[in-house]
């Protein structure tokens, strides 16, 4: 905590952008493994389903819990316990011996999964200045990106050898690399500064800001600290319950569009594309990790230059037109250029969300709340993100069985329409407006769409 240049911000959010690679990694490596697990435990497809999602069981429960936790213990230190959970379950899950041991510390993961998809994007969105924070909060994304490419790479390397339990175990090495990074890493002023402990929060936050004068930022978070204490009753409010129900749409509104079809069962859709082998299947699936990656770098080099609204219409246009080419190509199998079409479409879609709807959701649910709140609105806005996560990965085999692939991808398509719709009329520009900005907009009244810019 000695950073005396004012780029000591950028450093934490490397740190903290970890967490989103274990997030990435432990999502998407059940896509190769899967394949795998599937013909040595004979899953049908209900209990494929089951053993796939059952990480999004432990990712609802683990938002549910840690809202609170990080306002009372801090993000710091819940991403420090975070790490250790990643570790743990990572070990679980390659040492497993039936497919009940395997489903329990998936579900044990799922935890440390929920924790990190809010607490890194909120501590990171508390800790960075306002021109930069769109920017470093969408680091977050990327490191989650990255986590699944990597995931990929680590499936495609042991499919050859059959080696499932190979693909869970190298999640331990950022789960090492996090559990270091964090201790020696600050708290959050804001934190600090709702804890009380105000002389505390303004040397940390003279720390990370280096030579800036931080006196009028200091002074705002101290102003809409004495507003009201949070909990249930100020975040139901007036004038904060509408923004409740922007971000638990959008962080619906992020899954049910059918991301985690794709992250989840990649390898398994190439299967029904033409790709019948299974190191072929994964294979391909490293090109959608490369493609979402490096989308990904889009959000993170643009969004604080060309708004969140802006990105986020672009990317849901294009992925509207992935699901609808998807959904065409399986309608049409016999079609010569069925398996490649359908590459081209899933490739389309994964790169539009990679810098629009992945990235920015997170963001805007740390943006939209009060300090005072801001744990407890993101949790439940990530607890309605994995709730519908849970129900899309768990339905999605069954939906394809009963009703076919042509179909499954037109409902998603379709959703998507009416997700573009939603973000034109609610969605806020919060682009280069501070946190306080944004607050003291929401407790006078002012239209969620209308707190930013």
């Amino acid at each position: 905590m000695k950073g005396k240049h004012s780029y000591f911000f950028i450093y934490i959010a490397c740190i903290a952008a970890i967490s989103g690679i274990l997030f990435g990694y432990d999502t998407g490596v059940i896509s190769g493994a899967i394949l795998f697990i599937e013909k040595e435990f004979q899953l049908s497809p209900q209990m494929n389903g089951i053993v796939v999602s059952s990480v999004l069981i432990g990712a609802f429960l683990g938002a549910v819990c840690s809202g609170r936790l990080s306002d009372y213990f801090g993000r710091r230190n819940l991403l420090i316990v975070d790490a250790l959970i990643f570790g743990i379950g990572s070990i679980g899950c390659a040492l497993s011996q039936n497919v009940g041991m395997l489903i329990a510390f998936r579900m044990f993961v799922g935890l440390a999964i929920g924790v990190a998809s809010y607490v890194a994007p909120l501590y990171i969105s508390e800790i960075a200045p306002p021109k930069y924070r769109g920017a470093l909060v969408s680091l977050n994304q990327l490191a989650i990106a990255f986590g699944i490419f990597v995931s990929y790479i680590v499936d495609y390397y042991f499919a050859g050898m059959g080696q499932w339990r190979g693909m869970f175990a190298a999640g331990v090495v950022p789960a090492i690399c996090l559990l270091i990074g964090m201790i020696f890493l600050p708290y959050s002023p804001r934190w600090m500064a709702a804890q009380g402990k105000e002389d505390k929060a303004l040397e940390i936050l003279q720390a990370i800001r280096g030579d800036e004068n931080i006196q009028e930022e200091y002074q705002r978070i101290l102003k809409n600290l004495k507003v009201e204490k949070g909990g249930w009753k100020l975040l139901f409010s007036k004038h904060i319950r509408v923004s409740l129900w922007i971000g638990i749409a959008l962080a619906v509104a992020q899954q049910v569009t059918g991301i985690n079809t794709i992250i989840y069962y990649a390898p398994t859709i190439f299967q029904m594309a033409g790709y019948e082998e299974a190191t072929a299947a994964i294979f391909a699936t490293v090109g959608v990790g490369a493609v979402f990656f490096f989308s990904t770098f889009i959000a993170t080099a643009f969004l604080d230059k060309w708004g969140r609204r802006p990105l986020l219409m672009t990317g849901q246009i294009g992925m509207a037109i992935g699901l609808l080419g998807l959904s065409w190509m399986f309608f049409h199998m016999q079609h010569e250029l069925f398996g490649d079409m359908a590459l081209i479409s899933m490739l389309l879609y994964i790169a539009c969300f990679g810098f629009s709807m992945g990235p920015i959701m997170w963001l805007m649910i740390a943006e939209i709340y009060p300090l005072r709140v801001r744990g407890l609105g993101s949790s439940v806005a990530t607890c309605a993100n994995w709730g519908s996560n849970w129900l899309v990965t768990f339905t999605f085999l069954t939906l394809v069985e009963f009703a076919g692939s042509g179909t499954t991808f037109l409902i998603y398509f379709f959703i998507t329409i009416l997700s573009i719709v939603f973000v034109w009329f609610y969605i806020p520009e919060t682009k280069g407006v501070t946190l306080e900005e944004i607050e003291e907009k929401l407790m006078k009244g002012v239209a969620p769409r209308h707190i930013g810019s």
